[in-house]
């Protein structure tokens, strides 16, 4: 019974594979990226994502929430980065590309708040494919 439950899930891996699906979070993915780091620094929030070379600030969009207010406290914002282009390029570029958004700039963020991230931070080496 162990060998037939442990050869379907070869079966449908290797199936998985051969269809072309992937992991949610490579170069050619739409939607929410997963990141490979996140830092918020210097007035600017830098994300890492998966590049095959050809990915910049352009191939995302930053969703920008705002928060309910509540009387008295500073507004707090949540942030969700989403790529929009996908990635064809072919460079093997195993750490990524670091993606640098001012926070005023280019996410329209100013005066007093806070802000966290909504989206899933995998530590270490970006996935390229």
């Amino acid at each position: 019974m162990k060998r037939s439950i442990l050869a379907f899930i070869m079966v449908l891996i290797l199936a998985g594979g051969c269809l072309g699906f992937s992991f949610p979070d490579g170069q050619r993915q739409l939607g929410e990226a997963v990141l490979g780091s996140l830092a918020v620094k210097d007035g600017a929030v830098v994300v890492n994502v998966a590049s095959g070379g050809c990915t910049d600030k352009s191939s995302f969009t930053v969703r920008v929430l705002k928060d309910v207010e509540r009387p008295g406290k500073i507004p707090h914002y949540v942030l969700t980065f989403e790529r929009i282009a996908v990635d064809e390029c072919k460079a093997l570029l195993m750490d990524g590309v670091d993606l640098v958004f001012d926070l005023e700039k280019d996410l329209g963020l100013s005066g007093e708040y806070t802000l966290s991230v909504s989206n899933r931070v995998r530590p270490g080496k970006a996935i390229t494919k």
